[in-house]
């Protein structure tokens, strides 16, 4: 006989409040978050044959002595890395998917890993997907956090939140192969290959004679076959057309060559055949360059032609602002033709209205929040507990800000917000907030929960 809803909410509130949001359907029970007297657990009620109940960790089934409820246990487990996996794996809606190729999507790097319901429930109704985690290894570095450290405060959030509308986990910035592996362990739905450091900026500062002598030492067929596809040709993208230069078409050859490769390698290597849809992110935000249109739409063939699909090409919008002000209806067409996001980081820095850019995309592409779930928490510390704000303003070597300047606009918010590393990073692995920044967010978590919402609403209502 299957277990009674009313009789497993009355096992697991006996132990205290349950969140009434987390509450799920499992095979062979039902699992909730429950409020303790030695803090949240999630309360786990099974039947004795139920698949899944060994692989709870962290405590112990207790039998319930009910004549009427024969062979059910309940069970009171802390949140912890092994048990978040569980949750995502019985509990669907709190498992991180892919965002493919269509719609808007807001992407946050949350480097506190504040437990909140707030965040997800802001995209109720909303035709916008959240990615509640874009992570990268400078960040996990800086900040001794590892990437299922993010994970798992995001799948605490969705749960607590009830939130069912679908979110995404992005692990960013990858350049090392053991990175990929780690982020394809972790379940996350997306990964960013970064490929910055492999596009040769030097070959900006050649002479033409130099470029034309470096690109006559490559392959003859591969040469014949790029000013074939590209010389003497004209590419229609709407109303406009693209065509190509011989010295700066080699030029692209030589500077964005190794990129490509590398892409491709990292793509056939780890994601072209994956059981699940993962997100491919080409990232190209740390070169401190805007490609040309002509450089975007070789870099997007390219790939294309080597049999990579990729859903995102991510930019830095404070390095590519000018640009798109003067090419955006090109760039915006190329990502059509190509059927990919642009995905901007450092969006809150470039952009205080998204709505024409989303506009101009077609209503394909991503935002990355970067900085505005820290800037949230600087705020609440800076309104509930203004000593500790003054001991990180001493940290960086900063006067001490006033609540209005800790936003995305104003430089001393910027200054902030760029900072995070040197506030937040300890001497060893195990001192990851020697200010106790985050305890004193959790102790504060309702103000925190009212200056990210008005922050991110601020983003999102102009979507």
């Amino acid at each position: 006989m299957a277990i009674k809803k009313d009789f497993a909410e009355k096992l697991m509130g006996a132990k205290g409040e349950v969140v009434a949001p987390s509450f799920s359907v499992i095979p062979d029970g039902y699992l909730a978050l429950v409020n303790t007297a030695e803090g949240r657990k999630v309360a786990v009620v099974c039947t004795a044959k139920a698949e899944h109940a060994a692989q709870w960790k962290g405590a112990a089934f207790e039998a319930v002595d009910d004549p009427k409820a024969k062979k059910v246990q309940v069970g009171f487990f802390p949140l912890i890395p092994n048990n978040a996996a569980l949750v995502r794996r019985l509990v669907s809606w709190a498992a991180p998917s892919s965002c493919g190729v269509s719609g808007v999507s807001v992407a946050f790097s949350d480097w506190l890993g504040v437990i909140n319901s707030q965040l997800p429930v802001l995209f109720e109704h909303k035709q916008i997907k959240p990615v509640l985690v874009d992570f990268t290894p400078a960040e996990s570095t800086a900040l001794h956090r590892n990437f299922l450290e993010p994970m798992d405060a995001a799948t605490w959030s969705v749960l607590s939140s009830g939130y069912k509308g679908g979110w995404s986990a992005n692990a960013a910035a990858l350049k090392e192969e053991g990175d990929v592996v780690k982020a394809l362990l972790y379940d996350y739905s997306g990964v960013g290959i970064d490929c910055s450091d492999r596009v040769d900026r030097s070959v900006e500062q050649l002479t033409d004679d130099e470029v034309q002598k470096k690109f006559g030492e490559l392959d003859r067929d591969f040469k014949e076959a790029i000013d074939k596809s590209y010389l003497d040709a004209e590419f229609k993208l709407g109303d406009d057309k693209l065509t190509f230069e011989e010295i700066s078409l080699h030029r692209m050859v030589l500077e964005y060559g190794q990129a490509i490769m590398f892409l491709q390698k990292m793509y056939k290597d780890y994601l072209s055949d994956t059981p699940w849809d993962r997100d491919f992110e080409v990232d190209m935000s740390n070169c401190d360059k805007a490609m040309t249109p002509q450089e975007h739409y070789f870099v997007a063939n390219e790939l294309k032609r080597a049999a990579v699909k990729f859903d995102t090409l991510c930019v830095d919008a404070v390095v590519v602002k000018d640009e798109l002000d003067r090419n955006l209806k090109l760039h915006a067409a190329i990502a059509k033709a190509f059927d990919y996001r642009l995905s901007f980081t450092n969006t809150a820095l470039a952009f205080d209205d998204l709505e024409d850019v989303t506009k101009s995309f077609n209503r394909k592409i991503n935002f990355k929040l970067t900085n505005v779930l820290w800037l949230a928490a600087l705020q609440t510390v800076a309104e509930t507990e203004p000593s500790l704000l003054a001991s990180i303003a001493e940290r960086i070597d900063r006067p001490v800000p006033a609540r209005e300047e800790l936003f995305p606009a104003d430089p001393a918010g910027i200054a902030f917000a760029t900072s995070y590393d040197r506030i937040l990073a300890g001497p060893g692995e195990k001192d990851k907030d020697p200010l106790g920044i985050r305890a004193a967010v959790e102790k504060h978590l309702g103000t925190y929960e009212g200056k990210l919402a008005d922050l991110v609403n601020h983003y999102i209502r102009t979507i």
